[in-house]
């Protein structure tokens, strides 16, 4: 009798082991937090050029440093040195998102092709500031994600009040079989009329689990429950 009881309490114990092992190996599947990544965006608050004095006593400048412009009437400029050369109140009753030049657009598009490649699965969050000035009515705007050619994703979804900065954000999230994969990604900003002001784009980039990982991270939970549950079942009672 009791060289039984000691051969099964030996099965039990090998079992509980298989399952203890089989836990540990699926637990190194579990995904750890995931930090997102800052993807380089060449004068991402259109800090250069220096925008120099221009007619009406304004600082501004069409060359915009890195960026494609698809616009006649795209150009930095400085809002502080402006209204105090001026003496105006026709810019912002607050400071820029980012250092001390933004981006002003009317009825066209800059772009910016970046020196990174859409990757599988992962989720890009791409954040502009949108601006209207006091003085200048609010035609709209366009945010948009590019890989290659192809639009991954938009966002005009948000109307700034007279004189200051929203943020805008704009995600995509990419498949493991994403036919736009390799593709060269992009950022275009646009606006539909007269004057849109744009100031520190960032883009970020997170690694999202993928299916399997999922599956393994919820087994191994399993099994270590199931584990628990045998131990407890097979412990000696007193």
């Amino acid at each position: 009798m009791k060289s039984t009881q000691l051969m099964k309490r030996s099965n039990n114990a090998l079992n509980t082991l298989k399952i203890a092992l089989i836990s540990s190996c699926l637990i190194v599947a579990i995904p750890t937090q995931v930090k997102a990544a800052s993807i380089n965006i060449l004068n991402h608050s259109f800090e250069g050029p220096e925008a120099p004095l221009a007619f009406n006593r304004e600082f501004f400048t069409t060359n915009i440093d890195d960026w494609t412009v698809n616009s006649n009437a795209a150009v930095v400029f400085n809002p502080t040195a402006s209204q105090n050369n001026t003496g105006l109140n026709t810019y912002f009753s607050q400071s820029l998102p980012d250092g001390l030049q933004t981006l002003a657009i009317s009825s066209g598009d800059i772009s910016q092709e970046l020196a990174v490649t859409l990757q599988a699965n992962t989720k890009y969050t791409l954040g502009v500031f949108v601006g209207r000035r006091n003085n200048v009515s609010f035609s709209g705007y366009n945010i948009e994600l590019l890989a290659g050619n192809t639009v991954l994703a938009s966002n005009n979804s948000i109307t700034p009040a007279p004189g200051t900065f929203t943020k805008e954000n704009v995600y995509y999230t990419s498949s493991d079989n994403d036919p736009l994969i390799g593709q060269s990604l992009g950022i275009r900003l646009s606006s539909d009329g007269i004057q849109t002001n744009f100031d520190n784009v960032t883009l970020e980039a997170t690694a999202v689990p993928e299916p399997l990982t999922i599956l393994g991270a919820v087994t191994a939970i399993s099994f270590g429950t199931i584990f628990k549950r045998k131990v407890a079942k097979d412990k000696p009672k007193k």
